[in-house]
């Protein structure tokens, strides 16, 4: 998937709509070997730059062989690593 193209209608969608009480839905990468990554980029539907579907927060987390649970990502400062809506709806 490439960042401001349509192909394959431009986005991945939830399965169904969500709400801040039901936070269930995910996108799972596996990278299969240990990875350091350096940072993400996400966007809504593009619509040829006139979209409006796009997820207005979302947090990071991982897992890897040894840990019990999946955790949430934090930044050096120790606060969580995520997204929270900013002006630009479809990047």
């Amino acid at each position: 998937m490439r960042l401001r193209h349509d192909k394959n209608g431009g986005a991945w969608c939830p399965r169904r709509q969500i709400s801040k009480e039901a936070q269930e839905e995910y996108l799972q990468v596996e990278l299969h070997t240990l990875h350091v990554i350096t940072g993400a980029q996400t966007q809504g539907r593009f619509g040829n730059g006139q979209g409006q579907e796009y997820a207005e927060e979302y947090s990071i987390e991982y897992w890897r062989p040894g840990l019990a649970k999946w955790v949430r990502w934090k930044g050096r400062n120790r606060t969580d690593v995520g997204y929270r809506s900013g002006s630009e709806k479809t990047t």
